[in-house]
């Protein structure tokens, strides 16, 4: 009831003006209080000693619907004198009055509405599509999962489209067809270690062998165990030439990185293993804490380059990571169309 009359106390002062003199009079006294309180709540916050609570945010949406409901009011009881000075009768005019009182709950409830289109779920058919992807000349078929995140263009923030997020998704099926359409992508990254509490998909009937590590990793991390299970955090397929790699924040070799790096910002240390990959040492960029983050990136397959993070102890960085990078390109390998 409350909330009721927060909205039309304010709407009913505007329209119960008889006159367009008592109307002007109205907004003058009411729209000068009420813009001088918002004047002063832009003032108050510049002051670096001030501190906003619950109370202060609760009182600024209540001021906020005051404001809305008092404008609608007058803009409603201004159409309504214009009619009856045109001549039209009076009962229409206060039907006009008490019709418009509704615009302002409607006035809220638009972005609810709104929010609620725009985040609907896919349809079934995106849902369920399996994307063909092209990143340089490696090719996949991913489902639509939140794991994955797919960029087409050379930055990270155009041509971006992220699978767990419905809108995203919608605009990727609408994109392809609902996977009908093979798709050139720049880059694809994989979240693996984003897991929810519903079981995957592929994890639920028989895992394929490609898949076991991850559905391991999967049950691990309910029981908070996820960092025992040699799977990356992430993995990054990209084509170097087609992105800008600062957008990314990715390398083109951690190996190349190393040859040329001086002291490293924050103690990062580079790490080799005597394991090669395509042709060259590989190499670990990691903090040299008792449990930090490793990264590596290198020159893949068919133009296309991989990197992946995880963490590892600093003693078991090179072991640990030729152990999850067999893992890594085993789990890719299952994503990639079968010939």
């Amino acid at each position: 009831m409350d909330s009721v009359l927060v909205v039309l106390i304010p709407y009913a002062m505007a329209v119960l003006m008889p006159t367009w003199r008592w109307l002007a009079g109205i907004t003058v006294v009411i729209g000068g209080v009420l813009a001088a309180l918002w004047i002063q709540d832009w003032i108050v916050p510049s002051d670096p000693l001030h501190h906003e609570g619950p109370g202060e945010a609760l009182g600024r949406i209540i001021a906020l619907v005051v404001t809305v409901a008092f404008v609608i009011g007058v803009i409603v009881r201004g159409l309504s004198l214009l009619l009856r000075a045109r001549g039209v009768r009076l009962r229409t005019t206060a039907t006009i009055c008490v019709a418009g009182f509704a615009i302002v709950p409607t006035l809220f409830a638009v972005p609810d509405v709104w929010d609620a289109w725009r985040l609907r779920p896919p349809s079934e058919a995106c849902a369920n599509a399996i994307f063909r992807l092209k990143v340089a000349g490696v090719e996949f078929a991913i489902p639509a999962t939140s794991m994955f995140n797919v960029d087409l263009g050379p930055t990270s923030g155009r041509d971006a489209y992220y699978l767990g997020l419905n809108p995203s998704l919608r605009d990727f099926c609408s994109l392809n067809d609902d996977g009908k359409q093979p798709v050139t992508a720049t880059h694809i990254w994989l979240k693996l270690r984003n897991y929810e509490l519903a079981t995957p998909a592929i994890c639920a009937g028989p895992i394929p062998e490609w898949a076991r590590t991850y559905c391991s990793a999967h049950e691990a991390a309910k029981r908070g165990k996820e960092d025992d299970v040699d799977l990356p955090l992430d993995i990054h397929v990209f084509a170097p030439d087609q992105v800008n790699l600062g957008q990314f924040g990715r390398s083109r070799s951690t190996y190349e990185d190393s040859l040329h790096a001086g002291s490293q910002p924050g103690g990062h240390v580079f790490i080799r293993s005597s394991a090669s990959v395509s042709g060259e040492p590989q190499v670990f960029d990691c903090y040299p804490t008792s449990s930090g983050l490793c990264t590596t990136f290198y020159p893949w397959r068919d133009g296309a380059n991989l990197g992946y993070t995880f963490p590892s102890g600093k003693d078991d960085v090179a072991a640990r990571g030729a152990r999850i990078d067999a893992e890594t390109r085993k789990f890719l390998a299952g994503l990639m169309p079968q010939k």
